[in-house]
């Protein structure tokens, strides 16, 4: 029962990466000649998002996209915040299941979450540990593929998914990643 709910929820969450993988390839086009990934003039602001209830510190404003994604299990809101300096991409998704994942075991979900991830992206894992935050369990992980570098720590709060990743050009990685992903913390939730 438990590998049929995360087969329901794969699409969404193969999905999540869908605007992610479009700031992607906006930001492949960039010029050779461009400013390199961490510029030093970069000024890192706090953005507070509390009806998602999280905040992250970014170089540049994230820019929010919502999408329905219909799945086996039922149709779920994705909102994907995503900035790209330079030629990276500092995305967060956030997708709230409700009863498709209420009483599941958070480790399954998370593991569906990172595989739907790796496999939108054709990538394979280089490391992978668990991690908690507070006293929500969450898996980090730093994969690539042929032409990209993603660092990725997924969190499941309740029945919230979040996902924060960095990518970048395995040539030019994203000297800030650590910095974005130790920045996401969870917020009170304010109702829209």
């Amino acid at each position: 029962m438990t590998n049929r709910i995360v087969l329901r929820l794969r699409p969404c969450l193969a999905a999540v990466a869908v605007p992610f993988l479009f700031g992607l390839a906006l930001s492949a086009q960039t010029p050779a000649a461009a400013a390199p990934s961490a510029a030093p003039a970069a000024v890192w602001t706090t953005y507070r998002y509390p009806t998602d209830g999280f905040s992250i510190l970014s170089p540049l404003e994230p820019q929010l996209t919502k999408n329905q994604v219909p799945t086996e299990a039922g149709t779920f809101e994705l909102r994907a915040y995503l900035a790209t300096p330079g030629s990276s991409a500092l995305y967060v998704g956030v997708c709230d299941y409700g009863a498709a994942v209420s009483g599941r075991d958070p480790q399954v979900v998370l593991t569906g979450a990172k595989e739907g991830a790796i496999a939108n992206v054709k990538a394979h894992i280089v490391s992978e540990q668990k991690i908690t935050l507070g006293a929500s369990p969450g898996v980090q992980f730093e994969a690539e593929n042929d032409t990209m570098h993603f660092s990725a720590r997924i969190y499941l709060v309740g029945t919230t998914l979040y996902q924060a990743l960095t990518a970048s050009p395995l040539t030019d990685r994203y000297a800030d990643s650590t910095r974005f992903l130790d920045s996401f913390s969870l917020i009170p939730r304010v109702a829209n």
